[in-house]
């Protein structure tokens, strides 16, 4: 399934929606428009081609069709199909990538009360395919019966049932990568590092307790955040490091030995280079001081 990259913030903005029946041989019109058009198709199927890319939306797949991109339908629709269609306005893609590709373990900065712009950010939606539109309905349902009676006093309510339904179709794209083994393999291994992160590091244990070549952990988790094992006990202990400094008065040296360096002067070097500042400097920036 190919996946889209937005940007966020800001989130896409609500722009309007309908449930609709497409009679037996009505098919779309041609337009060009700046703006997303999400086609959910209940029964029935409906023919479209962008910028030259026919597809043949069945019931039970959805369409994401992208701002600036030519649509139209390219055959008239063969039986009575019921759909849920909803425009909303957002930056053009980033990117289109498969499930695989997509970062999802990729940390993001947390804010401190000094930074004036939200860390950078993105949203994964799929651009055509299955769906399970069950789960789907009560926030279509929800965003139809708001856009009727809309008032100011439910504009905010509207943004944010767009919100609910994007997020659904982002954690369907999720749950497909969950059913892999990979996936599995790469959460146990993550849990063992979490485990073990004061610990020094030793390929050898680790592959004896998860019961598993470490070659083929490593490649799973790799696959999955990114990362190597070592990298990613390293990203786990400076994460703890600056939760521990944000958010406690524990001395920088405890909080050294606390996440597993024993050299406190290692310790200082390994986050000045990592998050860019000392860790003295990274406590007082955030708490205001400087």
């Amino acid at each position: 399934m190919d996946i889209l990259q937005l940007a966020i913030p800001p989130l896409p903005q609500f722009l309007t929606a309908g449930h609709s029946v497409w009679r037996e041989g009505m098919q779309h019109f041609e337009r060009t428009f700046e703006v997303y058009d999400l086609i959910i198709v209940c029964s029935g199927a409906l023919y479209m081609t962008e910028d030259g890319i026919p597809y043949e939306v069945k019931a039970g797949e959805l369409l994401l069709l992208e701002p600036g991109r030519t649509h139209y339908g390219h055959r008239p629709s063969a039986e009575d199909s019921e759909l849920y269609w909803l425009h909303f306005r957002h930056t053009r893609p980033l990117a289109r990538l498969t499930e695989k590709h997509i970062p999802w373990s990729t940390l993001v900065r947390r804010g401190t009360d000094s930074d004036l712009t939200a860390p950078e950010q993105y949203m994964f939606l799929p651009k055509y395919g299955a769906v399970d539109i069950k789960p789907l309905q009560p926030a279509l349902k929800d965003i139809l019966r708001l856009r009727d009676s809309l008032t100011l006093e439910h504009a905010v309510d509207l943004q944010v049932a767009l919100g609910r339904l994007l997020a659904q179709l982002q954690s369907g794209v999720r749950e497909q990568r969950r059913a892999t083994r990979s996936y599995a393999v790469s959460e146990q291994v993550k849990a063992y590092l979490e485990q073990h992160m004061a610990e020094p590091f030793e390929a050898r244990l680790l592959a004896e307790e998860l019961h598993f070549h470490f070659d083929y952990a490593a490649r799973c988790l790799k696959k999955h955040t990114g990362l190597s094992p070592l990298q990613y006990q390293h990203a786990l202990r400076m994460e703890t490091a600056k939760r521990l400094l944000l958010d406690s008065a524990v001395p920088v040296p405890e909080i050294a030995s606390q996440v597993g360096f024993a050299d406190y002067n290692y310790f200082i070097r390994m986050f000045s280079k990592t998050v860019g500042v000392s860790p003295g400097l990274f406590r007082q920036s955030a708490r205001g001081y400087v």
